[in-house]
Parts: structure tokens; C-alpha cells; sequence
């Protein structure tokens, strides 16, 4: 596994380039999506300091695509589209609470390694940290970091982290599961169109879904246990 130094610098080059291109749409640094976000931010940060030391940040697009996603190293980028379909601070934080959970838990960074699609991913972010860019492996550490998607255990232990990070702050703890089944609503339970690039990585399952009330009811009931 790479050191968290190299990691940083991965993703410090990846949200560089990134906002360079801007191909969702542009970086919003006002309004109200933008204030939701920063102000849950303020709160669960600290709290992901503590498990993973890097600097974060979390940024908001100005799309109506349903999408947030995390990159080694500390940036998240949350889409507007995202932002309005979450009901309360409550739910904006459990998503940014499993987003955060990929980065402390390293899920890119393990996903880089151990991927055969995505082994020329690694070897050119090495090349790139060790100072030799050029224009191609910067758009190809573009395009791989974002399509990355999480095995089944990256997601549950997202979730899990997330929700930790989430009543951690006092956010209400059913929050996640409503989330979950807003997403599930929307899309029949199978994604499409502009779902399908959040689904793909962030898939909502029954099983998923079921977890999410059942922490709930623990912490509801005092029997919770925090991973």
C-alpha cells in the first residue's frame, strides 16, 4: 500500500486536474447547497481526522446529477443534484459520513492495488509522484480514480464508519436508512440515467437497506456498538 504521503499527493494531483476540467459542471463557493454542506462538514471532519490524518475537503458541483464521490487523500465533491434530494442536514450526513469512510478506510487505495483493470492506474500514479506528468497519465489518473467502484465489503464498511461518524454528531440515526430508501424509491431499486454513475459504485440493496435500520434500532435501544 502506498504511504499516506504519496496518497495525499495523489489525490491533491487527481482534484487539480479534475477542476481544471470540470466536467460535470462548475465548483459553486456560495448559496445554500453550498453552506448544508460546509456546515455538516465542520462537524464530521473532525471526527475523520482521528481515524485518517489528511486534508480534506469537501467541494460542491453544480450539476443536477445525483453523485458524490471521494478521492484518496481527503477531496469529496458533492453534486447539487445530491444535495436537494437529501431532507434534512441529517441525511446529507450520512451520505458525506460514508464518503469520508472510503478515505479513512483507504477503499481507493486498495481497489487501485488489487485491480486488474486498474493496474496501469497505479503504475501511472506512480510515475506521477515521482515527477514525471504528463498530459495522458493525468487524464487516465482522472478517468480511473472516478470510475472506481467498491467491492460489497467497502460499501458495508462504509456504511458502518459512516453511521459512526453520524450519531457521533448527534445527526438522527435514522437517517441513513432514509436516505437508502429515497435512492431505492427513485430509481425502482435499479438505477438509470443520471443514477447511474452513483449506483454503480453505491449500490441500494435490501440487505443494505435492512443494516441501516437495524444500527437504528441499536442505538435506539442502547445495544449499538460502534466499529
Amino acid at each position: 500500500m502506498p504511504s499516506k504521503e504519496k496518497e495525499v499527493e495523489l489525490g491533491q494531483q487527481f482534484a487539480r486536474e479534475y477542476e481544471q476540467k470540470l466536467p460535470d459542471g462548475p465548483i459553486i463557493t456560495r448559496g445554500p447547497e453550498y453552506e448544508r454542506v460546509q456546515r455538516v462538514a465542520a462537524k464530521l471532519l473532525p471526527l475523520a481526522r482521528k481515524d485518517w490524518d489528511v486534508p480534506y475537503t469537501v467541494k460542491v458541483v453544480q450539476s443536477d446529477q445525483i453523485n458524490a464521490f471521494a478521492v484518496p487523500g481527503g477531496p469529496i465533491y458533492f453534486y447539487t443534484g445530491l444535495i436537494r434530494l437529501t431532507d434534512s442536514d441529517d441525511e446529507l450526513a450520512s451520505v458525506l459520513g460514508h464518503e469520508i469512510s472510503h478515505i479513512t478506510k483507504r477503499h481507493s487505495m486498495k481497489q487501485i492495488k488489487k485491480s486488474n483493470e486498474t493496474a496501469t492506474l497505479l503504475g501511472l500514479a506512480n510515475i506521477l509522484l515521482r515527477g514525471g506528468e504528463n498530459g495522458e497519465k493525468v487524464a487516465g489518473i482522472l478517468t480511473g480514480v472516478k470510475a472506481l467502484e467498491f467491492s460489497r465489503g467497502d460499501e458495508t464498511q462504509a456504511d458502518e464508519f459512516g453511521f459512526k461518524y453520524l450519531v457521533g454528531m448527534n445527526y438522527r440515526p435514522e437517517a441513513m436508512a432514509s436516505f437508502f430508501n429515497k435512492m431505492q424509491a427513485k430509481t425502482g431499486g435499479g438505477g438509470g440515467g443520471r443514477l447511474d454513475q452513483f449506483l454503480s459504485s453505491h449500490p441500494m440493496t435490501s440487505k443494505r437497506i435492512d443494516a441501516a435500520l437495524r444500527r437504528a434500532v441499536n442505538y435506539r435501544k442502547g445495544t449499538y456498538k460502534a466499529p
